[in-house]
């Protein structure tokens, strides 16, 4: 009876492994990479076509394509085009103003509470589910949100791998307090979906959301 219960429990064990793997292949993630399952699969999000996608658990609508790209069958083509964090919220202006994606009117840069929210924490290179948003560079996606405007911190947002207490954010080893610094805002990087704060000079690309 003991050695037949051993052999159940051992098959039930073989079992559910090969459903735990299948379970991570089915939802896109990497071997050895973060997360065992998904944290936003498929289920996640409904897509509503025209290059916009909804994300369930918020109620978000986001584009499926970066700016400057465009979907093309099941995937997104051309070049993200990149921006310093001001070109940015022109580009996303002048989206607004052609009304060419889906026709809304409303997009507008996400905050970085919201972009996080896309990160996909079992695959990186890109860490964001490529089913949903398909062609996604690895590289920063600019957020609304501030962090430093040269003197002063903007937000709260307090990430564990960044340290947030530096008062340069971004350039913790600058140790003069009397110079200028450059103004700050936060970024998401799909590479590894870890978010940093950074001058606002830099260039980074930008997938832009909307409330319904």
């Amino acid at each position: 009876m003991r050695t037949g219960l051993g052999i159940m429990l051992l098959g039930m064990a073989i079992t559910l492994g090969l459903s735990e793997s299948a379970l991570a292949r089915d939802a896109h993630c990497d071997d050895n990479v973060g997360e065992r399952a998904s944290t936003t699969p498929d289920s996640d999000f409904a897509v509503l076509g025209n290059g916009v996608v909804q994300h369930r658990p918020s109620g978000l609508q986001w584009a499926q394509c970066a700016i400057g790209q465009r979907v093309a069958g099941s995937t997104c083509i051309g070049n993200a085009s990149i921006f310093n964090w001001s070109e940015a919220r022109k580009a996303v202006e002048q989206l607004n103003r052609s009304g060419e994606l889906a026709g809304n009117t409303d997009w507008r840069l996400p905050t970085v509470e919201e972009l996080t929210q896309l990160v996909e924490k079992c695959r990186e290179a890109p860490s964001i589910n490529t089913s949903i948003f398909p062609n996604t560079p690895w590289t920063g996606f600019w957020t609304s949100t501030l962090h430093y405007d040269g003197k002063d911190r903007l937000d709260n947002h307090d990430p564990e791998h960044v340290e947030i207490d530096a008062k340069s954010g971004a350039h913790p080893d600058d140790e003069d307090e009397d110079r200028e610094r450059p103004s700050e805002a936060w970024f998401v990087g799909f590479y590894k979906g870890l978010e940093y704060p950074y001058d606002v000079a830099s260039a980074y690309r930008v997938r832009v959301v909307r409330n319904p």
